[in-house]
């Protein structure tokens, strides 16, 4: 009775053939195992049975998707908030082929700015409020309402910074956050021993900018579901403290690359 039951079952979708893959770090291209991976029915099957199909992968990063229906194509994700499949995740049952290799990455679900450690993706959060002002000469000067005195967050050895979606990696921009001991002097107010977004003042107070300048072979950009992901690598720009924020934003969200840029005590 199971027999002719199962039998039937596979005459509803229109026979069966499967999907052989192999799941890597898109990272390192180091295999991931034990990763579930489920595989939906695109467009929509009338047939119930032939909707949806699991597998996990093996420690080596090979699965096998069984008993796919004939003629119906599926898109494969994998179920875990941190961790999307890039490139083409669209598959078709066939009777022999080839394992074909597919990258994941460790990223969010979502857009931001995060920290990727390990397997961990943690979205950042902004410093401080951002004062708008001009210099003398009539350079447009912004600056963190507050000073950061101790330790602030840091993109350390191994760890990425990542932009998610396309409009955090349009909108964002990366600053020095440049020191000034001294006075400085705008036209709205007078300024002591504090930091300012990508501006440098000399000793007579004339203002120089600069924006952070990135080594392209430390950034990976990556299309997952239709958005972009950038990942930054720790050494993607000089060891220093760094201010990110979009043209017209309010808010700055200040980073540390390499190390901790706190004076140790």
């Amino acid at each position: 009775m199971f027999r002719m039951w199962f039998a039937l079952g596979l005459m509803g979708c229109g026979g069966a053939g499967e999907y052989r893959g192999t799941l890597v770090n898109g990272m390192d291209s180091s295999p991931l195992g034990s990763v579930r991976i489920v595989a939906k029915a695109s467009p929509a099957p009338p047939d119930l049975t032939c909707q949806v199909r699991e597998t996990t992968t093996t420690a080596d990063g090979n699965f096998v998707l069984e008993n796919l229906c004939r003629d119906q194509n599926y898109v494969m994700s994998i179920p875990e908030p941190t961790l999307q499949m890039s490139g083409n995740t669209v598959v078709a049952g066939v009777e022999a082929m080839e394992p074909t290799s597919h990258q994941a990455w460790r990223s969010p679900d979502g857009q931001g700015i995060y920290r990727l450690q390990g397997d961990s993706v943690v979205a950042l959060p902004t410093f401080s409020d951002v004062a708008v002002d001009e210099a003398m000469d009539g350079t447009a000067v912004r600056y963190p309402d507050m000073k950061p005195t101790g330790k602030v967050l840091t993109i350390s050895e191994g760890e990425h910074l990542v932009l998610a979606g396309k409009r955090t990696i349009q909108r964002m921009q990366f600053f020095p956050l440049v020191s000034h001991e001294g006075r400085v002097q705008l036209k709205g107010d007078t300024i002591r021993d504090h930091v300012f977004i990508g501006v440098a003042f000399d000793d007579s107070g004339k203002p120089t900018t600069t924006e952070a300048t990135f080594d392209d072979s430390k950034v990976t950009e990556v299309l997952i579901r239709g958005e972009g992901m950038r990942f930054i690598a720790h050494d993607a720009v000089a060891p220093g403290r760094y201010a990110v924020l979009g043209d017209t934003d309010t808010r700055v969200t200040v980073l540390d690359f390499g190390s901790s840029q706190t004076a140790a005590k």
